[in-house]
């Protein structure tokens, strides 16, 4: 394997670990980043393959460094955080003579040469980060926010990072930034999703297919969860009138789960009668 295939490859099976890890795909999130990743000491943004090593990273910080530029701004990492591999990339030209003797260029191509250990700033200690500024906008939809206050015993919500999920020990959802949804339809959508998963607490609903999932992403019981969770989601948005909005995402995050549907055909059944209950447990229908 020549040298600029092992950097690719490093690169690339850093991002489908941290997709099977997360079950997020960067490049279909319903939100943005609000700043492109960029190296904190020279402010070159990151783009293709590196931007989404960064986005998969979550943190909500866009500003990475080297351990030498860490050293640098006095800095150090803290215990136990793993770094993220960013390629360097390099423009090779061939060029020949032409017929007045001139060399030109006729060949022009990009290649990985190198990766480096980057770590986010949120990473380190001992480093101030620049300012970063959020100009975005969120307009709230007061059928969505009556859901959200009719869920009486919601877990709280944590603002920030690039991550939605709802963390079932802690009894938490965390949510990226509103402005940074592609409209307001998309955040609702995706806080009811967590907002399902949140009904199945031991405390609540007792859920076996939460409360028994071991976090595996292969296993039966976190892919009949996924569905509760996203069928309760789309008939909040319903219930909101909104559905038209989150329609086309909801239809394809669902569609993933067709073949376990075909395979076991209870499981439909089954996922949208602990969808109903999820429903009625947070609008208290």
């Amino acid at each position: 394997m020549s040298k600029q295939n092992k950097v690719l490859d490093a690169v690339v099976s850093q991002i489908i670990e941290r997709i099977e890890a997360t079950g997020v795909l960067p490049w279909q999130r319903p939100w943005r980043s609000a700043n492109q990743p960029m190296n904190m000491e020279y402010k070159n943004a990151y783009s293709g393959l590196n931007r989404w090593s960064c986005i998969l990273a979550g943190y909500t910080s866009p500003f990475w460094l080297t351990f030498p530029q860490i050293k640098k701004f006095e800095g150090k990492i803290k215990k136990g955080e793993r770094h993220t591999k960013i390629m360097k990339v390099a423009l090779i030209e061939k060029k020949r003579k032409n017929d007045k003797g001139e060399e030109e260029v006729y060949a022009r191509w990009t290649q990985p040469v190198k990766y480096y250990k980057m770590w986010n700033v949120e990473q380190c200690e001992g480093i101030e980060a620049p300012e970063v500024a959020d100009n975005g906008s969120f307009e709230p939809i007061k059928a969505c926010e009556d859901v959200v206050k009719a869920y009486k015993d919601a877990p709280p919500i944590s603002i920030g990072g690039s991550s939605a999920e709802y963390l079932p020990k802690k009894d938490v959802i965390k949510m990226p930034p509103k402005a940074s949804f592609t409209n307001p339809e998309e955040f609702y959508n995706t806080l009811f999703h967590e907002y399902a998963h949140s009904t199945g607490h031991a405390n609540r609903l007792n859920r076996r297919t939460l409360v028994e999932n071991d976090g595996s992403f292969e296993s039966e019981t976190y892919g009949k969860e996924e569905l509760v969770a996203e069928l309760t989601a789309s008939m909040l948005c319903g219930h909101c009138n909104v559905v038209k909005k989150v329609i086309d995402n909801s239809t394809a995050y669902i569609s993933g789960w067709l073949s376990k549907m075909k395979a076991e055909p209870r499981m439909l059944m089954s996922s949208a009668g602990q969808a109903e209950k999820a429903f009625k447990h947070i609008v208290k229908a």
